[in-house]
């Protein structure tokens, strides 16, 4: 370990600035010299306003997040690749109606908890693809909730292409913060909690507008991949240049690439993704060291994760 030479504090420099509460903290004990903050000795986190990491300092978020609207796009109804009457992927026999619920339950578990300290506008748009109305009840009076706000529209054309682009379409009415979900990921509650500090504070950082993936998906470690690393709240961030199509971005970045979105849905792509791809050479996109939300796909969900557990917590029947 290398020794650390601290420079020698003034006293009356620390005491004038706590007198024009400016922010700074104690050398020997790193405790916040700030009479609006908590003396926590520890990392401080603040939502549109600042943070504070003991090892890089403060940092005031100029990248604010006004609202953030989700847009859900499920389809109880569609049949997945390779399967027939019953989802055949990491979970056997899973019901695909149960597996929708218990996703959405798991989402809106960690808005929940997002909001117990933080307050800011949040909608989910349901994008209803093929669905029927008997379980379009069932979402909807499992996420009715006074503290977020319930949207709801059908598709104008069915599948994977069309529920894609009723997402863009809906997207056009967002204000700010835009999160578009596939109906087979499975989220940590402190998922939404964490992707909006980073958002907010990696944005400041590369003064630029950003694209965050929630997942940490192990074709990310297929290869000799290069990339950054960038400190979020309580996880690492390391760019990224292909994802699926769960990820969060915002209204300016929509505006600036909707033609390249849009392709995702237009056209015959390969991989599906491949539009996306190329926006990220431009615009920054990120992942978690550690997953935040878990794929239930064919292969392994996420990398080094219990993601039992967080189902076994979250999972809900329908009434099929």
């Amino acid at each position: 370990m290398f020794i650390r030479h601290l420079k020698k504090q003034s006293r009356f420099k620390r005491f004038l600035l706590k007198i024009l509460n400016i922010y700074a903290f104690e050398k020997e004990t790193f405790k916040l010299i700030n009479p609006l903050s908590k003396n926590i000795s520890s990392n401080y986190y603040k939502l549109n306003d600042k943070t504070f990491i003991l090892s890089s300092g403060y940092l005031n978020l100029k990248r604010k997040i006004k609202k953030i609207d989700i847009y859900f796009r499920y389809a109880p109804n569609n049949q997945l690749w390779n399967s027939s009457k019953r989802w055949k992927r990491i979970i056997q026999n899973i019901n695909k109606e149960d597996l929708i619920l218990t996703t959405l339950n798991s989402l809106k578990n960690s808005i929940l908890f997002f909001l117990e300290n933080n307050k800011i506008d949040i909608t989910i748009n349901l994008i209803s693809d093929a669905s029927n109305p008997k379980f379009d009840l069932l979402v909807k009076k499992l996420l009715n909730n006074r503290n977020f706000n319930i949207n709801f529209f059908e598709t104008k054309k069915s599948g994977n292409r069309g529920s894609f682009l009723e997402c863009c379409d809906q997207a056009k009415n967002a204000e700010d913060i835009i999160f578009f979900i596939e109906d087979d990921y499975l989220f940590e509650k402190k998922c939404i909690d964490e992707m909006v500090f980073a958002y907010s504070r990696i944005s400041t950082m590369l003064d630029n507008d950003i694209f965050l993936c929630p997942s940490d998906y192990p074709f990310y470690y297929d290869a000799n991949y290069h990339t950054s690393l960038f400190i979020g709240k309580n996880y690492r961030w390391r760019t990224v240049f292909e994802t699926l199509l769960t990820f969060m971005f915002s209204k300016k970045i929509l505006d600036k690439y909707e033609n390249n979105i849009r392709l995702i849905g237009e056209q015959e792509n390969h991989p599906f993704e491949k539009p996306l791809h190329s926006v990220y050479l431009e615009q920054p996109c990120l992942s978690p060291v550690g997953t935040l939300s878990h794929h239930i796909s064919k292969s392994v969900p996420s990398v080094n994760e219990d993601w039992l557990k967080t189902w076994n917590v979250n999972f809900i029947k329908s009434e099929n």
